[in-house]
């Protein structure tokens, strides 16, 4: 059998870094069937070539992310797909609009720290109001926002801080509005989950603020249909689980890429 490939989706507003402790696991071998992770940012930032859109709408990230993976990993090669808070409502508009292009290749689904509600009226209008604050302040409005909201308390003032902080301030201002506007229109990924088939993990922060362990615990309620599910709750953890725990984010996805390595066979 050939390969395994983590294909990850960051999530708001940060870019591929979230997933660079387990790349580097991958790259050392030791994240089990998993030998290699593709981490691309979404357009606008990072290393992409795509420039940022008016609006990011979640399927517009998803048929880039298509082209991304057509062009990046090697065809035939097995792929999990992961997704983070905004990469997790990417990875539903994926799994919509491409999963029978990717056919068998496409063999679990990994959703990091998200939810498949969408916004309600109350959310579309913070929404607006955060893109408003970084219209008038520039990012640094979204990292005073997001920075405090991202992180278990245990994580304050490690590298874990450091890296989002990072990725927040490199983040385009315009590239932070098109995302906010995308999020505050994007589709609720229920019904996506009640139909998936394949392995499912689902791994949430004990303290995260965002998306916390109930809305985890929402999304394996109704996915019925997944041929193993796993919902792992992380203890000292935020809303940033592979950054700041990557020890348990990768146990996790070790069992997920052992399980969907075993019903390719």
């Amino acid at each position: 059998m050939r390969g395994m490939h983590l294909v990850a989706f960051h999530g708001y507003p940060l870019d591929r870094r979230i997933w660079g402790p387990l790349a580097g696991r991958a790259a050392a071998g030791t994240l089990g069937p998993i030998d290699a992770v593709f981490a691309p940012d979404f357009r606008g930032r990072g290393t992409s070539l795509r420039p940022s859109a008016p609006v990011h709408a979640m399927s517009l990230l998803a048929d880039d992310m298509a082209d991304e993976i057509s062009h990046a990993v090697p065809a035939g090669e097995r792929i999990l797909l992961a997704g983070l808070s905004m990469g997790g409502y990417v990875a539903f508009e994926f799994v919509k609009r491409h999963a029978a292009r990717f056919g068998r290749r496409l063999a679990g689904l990994a959703l990091f720290d998200t939810k498949a509600s969408s916004d309600d009226d109350a959310g579309r209008v913070k929404r607006r109001e955060a893109i408003e604050s970084i219209r008038k302040d520039g990012i640094e409005a979204a990292l005073s926002a997001m920075l405090p909201k991202l992180l278990a308390r245990s994580s304050k003032g490690t590298q874990a801080e450091e890296i989002s902080r990072a990725m927040i301030l490199a983040t385009p201002s315009q590239t932070a509005m098109a995302d906010l506007a995308g999020l505050a229109l994007r589709d609720e990924g229920f019904e996506v989950l009640s139909g998936w088939e394949k392995p499912l993990l689902v791994v949430v922060g004990d303290e995260d603020a965002i998306a916390p362990p109930s809305d985890a615990e929402a999304m394996t309620a109704v996915a019925g249909r997944a041929s193993w599910v796993s919902l792992v709750t992380v203890p000292r953890a935020g809303h940033l689980v592979p950054l700041e725990n990557p020890g348990e984010a990768a146990d996790a996805l070790v069992s997920l890429a052992t399980r969907a390595e075993a019903s390719l066979r």
